[in-house]
């Protein structure tokens, strides 16, 4: 994972820092946060376990790390995408928005980063509040920028939010808990067209 932004780091250190992420994503969503430990972090991440906890100082703080982490990537992954497209009209753009926001989150990385957030947000609130501020508020701010060249501030708001749970829809809740989901892309082709359409009427 890329963290050569962060201020007050050598490069070495961000290089651990970065190896460290990538091992804890393999163990936490391979084991689960209950069972995954700071040992199995660090041999995944090819460095000594005090290394890890020079970074992280709890195995708390570092699945919030991580999830924190992921999130940025589906971030830039959407700016990426919204930079390429900022004068389109607002149904492509929206369309498009949609579809790669579902096929970010159903990726099997994600779908377990998701069930590990869900299973420990009651026992770690930061965590909840770290995925709403770096995932689902994100990808909010993309929807309602192209929405506001068709509505106030307030009302792109508030159609962002229903967008983006629109586009989701039962497909993604029916994956984010086990079940085998046939036709997936007719699912959701079908969930991003009523999310369009709703959130342009």
């Amino acid at each position: 994972m890329d963290t050569s932004s962060l201020p007050g780091l050598s490069p070495l250190q961000c290089r651990k820092r970065s190896a460290i992420l990538d091992g804890a994503k393999t163990v936490f969503l391979r084991e689960g946060f209950g069972l995954a430990t700071m040992d199995d972090v660090a041999s995944a991440a090819g460095v000594g376990k005090q290394t890890v906890y020079r970074h992280f100082k709890s195995k708390e703080a570092l699945f919030v790390g991580l999830v924190s982490a992921m999130c940025a990537e589906v971030g830039e992954l959407l700016a990426s995408a919204q930079g390429e497209q900022a004068d389109g009209a607002p149904e492509v753009e929206l369309r498009e928005l949609g579809w790669l926001l579902a096929r970010s989150l159903i990726t099997p990385d994600y779908l377990r980063l998701y069930r590990a957030i869900v299973a420990e947000a009651e026992r770690l609130p930061e965590l909840g509040q770290v995925f709403f501020e770096n995932g689902a508020k994100v990808v909010r701010a993309f929807a309602a920028k192209i929405l506001r060249k068709r509505f106030d501030e307030s009302t792109a708001a508030l159609r962002a939010a229903t967008f983006v749970q629109l586009v989701l829809g039962d497909a993604y809740l029916e994956l984010s808990i086990g079940f085998t989901v046939l036709d997936v892309d007719a699912r959701f082709a079908l969930q991003i067209d009523e999310a369009v359409e709703v959130a342009l009427r």
